[in-house]
């Protein structure tokens, strides 16, 4: 196991309840279960993570889920890895399948809000599959933000996944959406504009689409430098079996600031 988890200092943060209520369900994490077993890191993923970190480097990555990302980097020779999530029932599995891997990766229970870490603990944090988004309440995002950049080093990079509320497909839903916003007929379930609860087959699931100029400036107003957003259909192509788990994303890089 990783030394990483030795920096912890204790903390609190969001109530736990939100998370566990959908991602705590035994099908939600069988079905994330099999996407860390069959889907591994995607190729975009593989291509980012490998021009920013170092196989050496102190990697945080949060919303790991069961460990999809995490375990993919272990398996590419980076052995300084802590994975979080908020869902204790997430990451007993990443432990167990961890266990069985006999990977080095490090599996701990954390809220991205308050994170129990030392100041500049990690050479470079990952938040993978639009996780930052699910966090509910922009303030509570700007937060998480605050509290990856204090755990970072300076000069290290922070890289997630947000869906863009602007791309073209989704234009006429964004468009009508706005109209209920005005006249005050959106769902009252909904906390911001570009906020959605996604029916799935097994409950609803929140999420925010944020628009690209909203996250640049969120970057700013937490301290960190931004450096590139990227699509992830220009980085690699995707094998059938990714695009099944998760529909096209954009790759945000972002870097604390030296000094």
């Amino acid at each position: 196991m990783s030394d990483i988890s030795k920096g912890s200092k204790g903390g609190e943060g969001l109530d736990q309840s939100w998370a566990d209520d959908f991602f705590g369900q035994d099908v939600v994490v069988d079905h994330y279960r099999r996407a860390t077993a069959n889907i591994g890191l995607w190729a975009s993923e593989e291509l980012i993570f490998r021009r920013l970190f170092k196989p050496e480097d102190r990697l945080l990555e949060l919303g790991t889920a069961t460990g999809r990302i995490a375990i993919g980097l272990a398996e590419l020779g980076y052995h300084h890895i802590l994975a979080t999530d908020i869902c204790r029932n997430m990451i007993k599995e990443a432990r167990r399948i961890g266990q069985l891997l006999e990977s080095t990766v490090s599996f701990q229970v954390a809220d991205a809000v308050q994170l129990p870490f030392e100041d500049a603990l990690f050479d470079g944090a990952i938040f993978g599959f639009n996780g930052l988004m699910q966090i509910p309440h922009k303030r509570n995002r700007l937060s998480a933000m605050r509290e990856i950049r204090r755990v970072v080093r300076p000069g290290g990079f922070f890289v997630f996944t947000t869906h863009d509320r602007e791309a073209a497909r989704h234009q006429r839903f964004w468009e009508e959406e706005r109209t209920r916003w005005e006249k005050g007929l959106q769902k009252a379930e909904l906390i911001e504009f570009g906020d959605r609860f996604e029916k799935t087959e097994w409950g609803y699931s929140y999420v925010h689409v944020p628009t690209r100029e909203s996250v640049r400036e969120g970057l700013m107003e937490t301290g960190w430098e931004y450096i590139e957003d990227i699509p992830r259909a220009r980085l690699a192509k995707e094998t059938e079996l990714t695009r099944s788990f998760s529909d096209d994303c954009c790759f945000w890089v972002a870097k604390r600031p030296d000094g």
